[in-house]
């Protein structure tokens, strides 16, 4: 595997501040790095996942529903070929409300202009136009700050929350609102832009089991350690645990949960780097207050998984609060240890999950 000289000296391009940290208690609404508040998708925490999230997920990225399933050139991000790789496309937009007390819900100007558009009867059948982040609302589906344009048989157009609207929940099924959709990856690199609502890059498909998933990605962590000094163990046990073993990549081959940094939330700009070549929206879950809130997150997308997995081991090599855990690059388990303390994650078990996972998988052998 051959690494990309030129991409090392990228490292004093800005990251994403907030990978990992919940939403403080009392936050009003989603933040972005530096507590900044957004207006359009959250940026700032990982994606947590419900287990129909889980199964959805996978079935998407196996060319199932939600997925164009178009068979295309195996590729690991670094021309090396090693996964097969699937078409995405969206979910079907064909929706239906669901309330759990009420016979009608009110179809709102905008999500923050209360003007009553019309009405939608319980179990109305109705298709999403696009979607936005909003204030947030309870359903059935729990409390969401995702909101969908639909248009009324009246002929008018407004928005009802996506709480009470049955139908897909992993991915969004239509367009973010306002905004218009970029095309797929050019040869140069813009480093930021507009963030799609589906990957327009090939989706490596999700490996057949956790022994398959390690067989492919340990090369690709011992090569990210080469270049970064993040043991591969480490890396590994992370892809494992926050990936799910590579089935849950936020439809984007991004196998860390790393987000877009919001540059102009409002008109839709975020940041992705060098590794990354794009972005993703995805219905994701933030902490707000000790509630967990749905919303949509911008996710950094990737052409493989070696570039997933270079742009982690950057993320930790560049962020001055990790700092103190590359004194021990040769003891994986206090490095673990050390980015738990550091804030990589509020989980207080998170580096003892890490360091159960480095001695069950044996994957201390990486680091040779």
């Amino acid at each position: 595997m051959t690494l990309r000289p030129a991409r090392r000296t990228a490292f004093a391009l800005p990251l994403v501040a907030g990978l990992l940290a919940a939403v403080p208690a009392g936050a009003a609404g989603p933040t972005g790095p530096g507590g900044t508040a957004l207006e359009g998708p959250a940026a700032g925490s990982p994606p947590t996942w419900t287990p129909q999230e889980r199964a959805a997920a996978v079935r998407q990225a196996s060319g199932g529903v939600g997925s164009g399933g178009t068979t295309t050139t195996p590729s690991t991000g670094s021309g090396t070929s090693s996964s097969r790789t699937v078409t995405a496309s969206r979910p079907s937009s064909r929706a239906t409300i669901k309330l759990q007390s009420s016979k009608r819900v009110t179809v709102r100007r905008t999500p923050t202009d209360r003007k009553r558009m019309g009405t939608l009867r319980n179990g109305a059948s109705i298709r999403v136009l696009c979607q936005m982040n909003g204030p947030p609302q309870s359903g059935y589906s729990g409390r969401s700050r995702v909101w969908d344009r639909v248009r009324l048989p009246n002929g008018r157009a407004g928005y009802v929350p996506d709480a009470m609207v049955q139908g897909e929940k992993a991915s969004m099924v239509a367009r973010y609102c306002g905004w218009s959709e970029p095309g797929a990856p050019g040869a140069e690199n813009p480093q930021q832009g507009r963030c799609s609502s589906v990957a327009t890059v090939p989706l490596v498909s999700p490996p057949a089991n956790r022994a398959a998933f390690i067989a492919t990605a340990g090369p690709l962590a011992r090569a990210s350690a080469a270049m970064t000094k993040v043991p591969a163990s480490v890396t590994l046990a992370q892809g494992i645990l926050e990936s799910a073993s590579g089935t849950l990549t936020a439809g984007a081959n991004n196998y860390f949960g790393i987000k877009a940094q919001a540059v102009d939330a409002k008109n839709g700009v975020y940041r992705w780097g060098t590794e990354a070549v794009g972005c993703v929206l995805k219905p994701t879950f933030e902490s707000e207050s000790g509630r967990l809130v749905r919303q949509l997150a911008a996710f950094r997308m990737y052409r493989g998984m070696q570039d997933s997995f270079d742009d982690h081991g950057l993320f930790l090599l560049q962020n001055s609060r990790y700092a103190n855990a590359f004194k021990y690059s040769d003891d994986p388990e206090r490095f673990a240890k050390e980015i738990h303390k550091a804030g990589y994650a509020t989980d207080p078990q998170y580096s003892s999950s890490l360091i159960r996972l480095m001695r069950s998988e044996k994957l201390t052998q990486y680091d040779r």
